[in-house]
């Protein structure tokens, strides 16, 4: 192993290198071991009897099972982290590189490095290369039609840091699968698509705003016209004046250094940047490009072969799930939109808002894009992305609020006078978190990128078993703790408020960052009076109203593990216990906080499994001492409430709601069309164009990562396959996939239907106004008249959505399970959960690195800091 910039240098000392590496990095610890004289280190956690090492050319010469995720994927991962992480190159010669395995030859899911021989990186990326070569011409691999080993590489190179992808293309066969995006790229997309985010929410509490949207162009933006180009330059590639032989280097396009674009200024610099003008002095280069470009656009039916560039198909659903809108703008004609939109269409892009130019067109393109601006009026343009600087000029013109980004895509020359603004090359976003493990902090499963998460199954066989005692323990640190922050902050109030009544007293407190979710602002004082004064008035324990606690949203496979409360669940009453805590020292009549659960309410799920996971919550009600909740269905509520004539009569208004719903969206077809089904669904809606509560379309976006999904192959991998762009059913994608895809879609638009008819039959009939007057305490967004709760703090994700996990500084957090296995977070299990499902999850590099075999086990010092979070 050589650290990067010395390659010629004295070896390291390759053991506690690795082993400094190993411990405190994920992957390396999930994929990577060391060799030492007593086997593998750090010892395997599954295998009590201890594991031995078979060399790679021994292991693949027989047909070995698990090839993908027990050899191929370690060795390319393991190379790539240590070299894009930890700057040292790991020597991966076949001779030096051994597989672990159990007693019994089963494969661990490690490699083993033993060679201490320092390599330059050429010659060890050649190295990995001969293992996957080998591994590849195996008999379990030839016999195995879903193995694709260079596939599989190729998705373990991506998203490199750039130095990394720099150094990694060099004389090798990895340097084709070598990919980056660069931060500065990252950086640009996030900004755009924060701003729609934040103008969508402020259009959520003043519908009369214009919905905010995103303008890009088609040609070298959004689609990709190499084959094209390829293509012309095969057709000018023969023999004319000044070329007797004719031109190779057209012949063979793939060779150019740079590919030209249609742009008349950028045709010289695509001449000198390939050597054109000095190889072909005697070459008419005018005529040549004209006939290059008669070859580029015509025929029009050739424009169907343009590929829809790298990451596009995702920013635009983003967009969308963001509560924005995708207008494209395009120098074409209008005589090639049936072409135009069936390149979109078969990268998902359905029905788009496209304006084109006229048949006739003789105005120049930039002047007639900016006239365009005034067909979009109904729309807030936040960010326009054109390839042309006279193009994003003219726009700036027009639409002076938005942000103009250029787009030079890779492999082409790129524009002039675009370097003063800001440019992409792809639509790519880095998926990652920089520093590995981390959380997520996604607030919607929608916003991860699952198609580039990994599902690693091998952390199963590193969880952790904790025993009844510190499971036990552990409840009692943070009641323990939660207490003493309350009555710290019961005093603090009272010192910065001596002389204030007890209303401001505990308006105080709920507002505190602690407890607060969003602006103090969005819970007034004027309101917080109207909720609390009478029962103050009165003496009374303050009412509280949670919705909460349906039930852990397993079916997908994304969110969650399995359908019991976890440690999430549990951290929520500790913090409500803490809250109840602190309002009783500044007002001694305390709380009443009653949590509606709704399991079987806006969704129809089994009883049986509903009523397990209320029995484990009121459990955990009781192992926490909050004396102060309570917990009653919703219906229950409303029938003592809302009266049992009320309830009685809801089947009927629920029933009459969903025909209403039904008989709009009857022409719509959501697996046909996903996001045209959505968009229209707006203009459809029998409530009109403000309805009471969410809009359907909000609703599915939620539900469609929280449905079943078809079986397939059994892995996370699977599912993430599904969801990587589930509105995207075209004849592009595979055909298992698009039917998976089908029935998630139907299923998530048959919940949604409900849920929706459900809020409005809830409407009708005063839901809202149960427990009046009441605190109505919300862990979603704080809307007018409710008051945000923060729950386990830094989370924005409710327990019931996700996972409970603990980060490496002891905060507990809910988290998504698809982000947390990528990110190398294994299952911890508790007496007070059961076998079946984890308890939390927790970061693999927070658990001790074995030097002998034995059950793997969290690190005291981290056991002992997990806690709640504050902010």
């Amino acid at each position: 192993m050589t650290p990067l910039g010395g390659f010629n240098a004295p070896v390291l000392d390759l053991d506690g290198e690795l082993r400094a590496a190993v411990s405190g990095d994920p992957l390396l610890r999930l994929y990577a071991a060391v060799a030492g004289p007593n086997g593998p280190w750090p010892a395997h956690p599954s295998y009590p009897e201890g594991t031995v090492t078979v060399p790679l050319d021994t292991f693949v010469g027989v047909a070995s099972p698990r090839l993908a995720e027990c050899v191929v994927r370690p060795l390319v991962t393991a190379f790539r982290v240590a070299l894009d992480r930890h700057g040292v190159v790991l020597e991966t010669d076949p001779r030096s590189v051994a597989v672990e395995v159990s007693r019994r030859g089963r494969a661990t899911g490690r490699v083993v490095f033993t060679n201490r021989t320092a390599r330059d990186v050429d010659e060890a990326a050649r190295r990995l290369a001969t293992c996957l070569d080998l591994v590849a011409g195996s008999p379990a691999a030839t016999g195995d039609s879903h193995l694709d080993v260079w596939r599989l590489a190729r998705a373990e190179l991506r998203f490199l840091r750039l130095a990394t992808a720099s150094l990694l293309r060099g004389d090798h066969p990895l340097a084709d699968q070598i990919h980056s995006v660069s931060p500065a790229q990252d950086n640009v997309l996030r900004q755009v698509l924060d701003s729609v985010e934040k103008k969508a929410r402020r259009r959520r509490s003043d519908p009369t705003l214009p919905r905010p949207a995103v303008m890009l162009d088609l040609d070298f933006v959004v689609l990709d016209p190499r084959r094209r180009i390829r293509h012309a330059a095969r057709q000018v590639c023969g023999v004319r004046p000044g070329a007797p032989h004719g031109i190779p280097e057209f012949a063979h396009p793939e060779l150019l250094t740079l590919l030209p674009n249609p742009h008349p200024p950028d045709w010289a610099r695509f001449l000198d940047l390939n050597g054109l003008r000095q190889a072909y002095p005697a070459v008419d280069f005018d005529t040549l490009r004209e006939q290059f470009f008669q070859a580029f656009h015509r025929p029009w039916s050739n424009l169907t072969w343009d590929d829809l560039a790298e990451g596009v198909v995702r920013f635009v659903r983003d967009v969308e799930n963001r509560g924005g809108a995708v207008v494209y703008n395009t120098g074409r004609r209008e005589r090639v939109r049936a072409q135009t939109e069936a390149a979109l269409a078969r990268g998902g892009l359905l029905r788009p808002r496209l304006l084109m130019m006229p048949d006739d067109r003789t105005r120049p393109v930039a002047e007639l894009k900016a006239l365009h601006a005034a067909k979009v009026s109904d729309l807030d343009v936040v960010a326009v992305f054109d390839d042309l600087a006279d193009n994003l000029q003219a726009l700036a013109e027009a639409l002076p609020q938005a942000h103009l980004v250029a787009v030079a895509p890779l492999g082409y020359v790129p524009g002039s006078d675009l370097e003063r603004m800001d440019t992409i090359q792809t639509f790519e976003r880095i998926p990652h978190p920089t520093h590995s493990p981390a959380l997520s902090h996604a607030t919607s499963i929608a916003e991860l990128p699952l198609g580039e998460l990994r599902a690693r199954p091998l952390l199963a066989e590193h969880g952790v078993r904790l025993d009844h005692a510190a499971s036990t323990a552990l409840v009692e640190r943070l009641l323990t703790s939660a207490l003493a922050i309350a009555a710290e902050t019961a005093e603090r109030t009272r010192r910065q408020l001596p002389d204030a009544p007890a209303l401001r007293l505990v308006h105080h407190i709920l507002t505190r960052k602690q407890f607060r979710r969003g602006t103090r602002a969005a819970y007034p004082p004027e309101v917080a009076a109207r909720d609390m004064l009478p029962y103050i008035e009165r003496g009374e324990p303050i009412q509280m109203v949670l919705p909460a606690f349906p039930i852990k949203q397993a079916d997908s496979r994304l969110k969650a593990l399995g359908t019991l409360p976890d440690l999430a669940e549990l951290g929520l009453l500790v913090r409500l216990r803490e809250l109840a805590a602190a309002v009783a020292a500044v007002y001694p009549p305390g709380l009443r906080i009653t949590v509606l659960t709704d399991g079987n309410h806006f969704r129809l799920r089994s009883r049986t499994v509903t009523a397990e996971y209320l029995r484990k919550v009121a459990d955990y009600v009781d192992l926490v001492g909050a004396k102060e909740i309570e917990l009653r269905d919703i219906d229950e509520a409303a029938a003592e409430q809302l009266g049992r004539d009320a309830v009685r009569s809801r089947p009927e208004i629920l029933a009459a709601h969903h025909t209403k719903l039904a008989d709009a969206y009857r022409d719509l077809d959501v697996t046909a069309d996903p996001a045209g089904a959505l968009a229209q669904s707006y203009d459809l809606d029998p409530a009109g164009p403000h309805p009471p509560g969410l809009a359907l379309p909000e609703i599915f976006r939620s539900l469609v990562h929280s449905v079943p999904t078809p079986t397939g192959t059994g892995t996370g991998d699977w599912d993430a396959l599904i969801y990587a762009d589930i509105y995207n059913v075209g004849s592009a994608v595979p055909p298992e996939v698009a039917q998976a895809r089908r029935v998630v879609l139907r299923a998530a638009w048959d919940a949604a239907l409900r849920y929706v008819a459900v809020t409005r039959a809830d409407h009708d009939l005063g839901y809202d106004r149960m427990f009046w007057p009441r605190v109505r305490l919300t862990l979603s967004t704080s809307v007018p008249e409710r008051c945000g709760f923060a729950g386990l703090g830094g989370s924005a994700v409710p327990p019931w959505q996700g996972t409970a996990a603990v980060d490496p500084r002891g905060h507990i957090s809910t988290d998504f399970v698809v982000h947390l296995r990528d990110q190398g977070f294994v299952p911890v299990y508790s007496p007070l959960l059961g076998d079946d499902q984890p308890w939390f999850m927790a970061p693999i590099t927070m658990t001790e690195p074995l030097d002998l075999p034995g059950p793997n086990r969290l690190i005291p010092k981290f056991q002992d800091r997990i806690r709640l979070r504050r902010h």
